[in-house]
């Protein structure tokens, strides 16, 4: 709601409004009615071929400035990081065992187009599953390689910054400070805060959505990467409202946090 105001409020495009508005229905309606698969070995299942579809960019996506992070889909390129690492993220942290595998191909086919901003995310997700779950190894492997590429991919393309979706808080602290801050607060702040008080599962995955946001946010804060929820973008929108419908079908209890405590 606070990009919706944001691209109003600075006469962007009808369309980039009306695309942002659709995702925003589409995600609430999956986060209120949608169900996830209750077989373990069908969520297992899902997040694979999430994770399989990241490398889909480099054969299927356009190449833009010697990079390759879209799906086509019609009229719309969705960002394939922003749409799928979300709802991996959120099923890998529910399945310890091979929640960190699952990562590490995620991973891959992030390096494939390469996105920095994306294996920040993920790095990050990782450093909390880590310090979480009771597969603690794993998962701080693939953080630092994850950190790493992030690291050595960063100024990967010549991507020109596109207006309402790169550079959103500096654009409007030029002209409405105290606007900034309040979409700053909506980014950084009131997410985390939100699924922190999560309990059980929920919470262990909570943590790890919690920092792929603020790992693609603090990309965007850096370089020209897309701001997520708060710019234009259909693909967070509808990445984050998949992950947060399935958390909100996660038990309470937690096995592998009592395992790991």
């Amino acid at each position: 709601m606070g990009g919706l105001a944001y691209l109003a409020a600075f006469d962007a495009p009808a369309r980039l409004i009306v695309v942002n508005a659709g995702a925003l229905a589409i995600a609430l309606v999956w986060m209120l009615a949608g169900r996830m698969p209750a077989s373990s070995t069908n969520r297992l299942a899902m997040a694979g071929l999430a994770a399989l579809a990241l490398t889909l960019p480099v054969s299927l996506g356009p190449d833009v400035g010697g990079v390759s992070r879209w799906l086509p889909a019609g009229p719309l390129q969705l960002h394939s990081g922003a749409l799928l690492l979300p709802l991996i993220t959120v099923l890998a942290a529910r399945e310890p065992k091979v929640g960190a595998a699952l990562l590490a191909l995620a991973g891959a086919g992030l390096v494939l187009q390469p996105d920095a901003a994306s294996l920040l995310a993920l790095g990050l997700a990782c450093m909390v599953l880590a310090a979480l779950s009771s597969r603690r190894i794993g998962y701080a492997v693939v953080s630092v390689a994850a950190l790493g590429l992030a690291a050595a991919t960063f100024d990967a393309g010549t991507l020109e910054p596109q207006v309402f979706t790169e550079g959103v808080l500096a654009q409007v602290w030029h002209s409405a400070p105290l606007f900034a801050l309040v979409l700053a607060a909506l980014l950084f702040l009131v997410p985390p805060a939100v699924l922190l008080r999560q309990k059980g599962t929920r919470r262990t995955e909570g943590c790890a959505l919690a920092a792929v946001l603020i790992g693609l946010a603090v990309a965007a804060m850096l370089a020209p990467f897309p701001f997520p929820l708060i710019g234009y973008g259909a693909s967070p929108i509808l990445g984050f409202g998949l992950a947060l419908g399935a958390i909100a079908a996660a038990p309470h209890t937690d096995t592998a946090f009592r395992a790991s405590a």
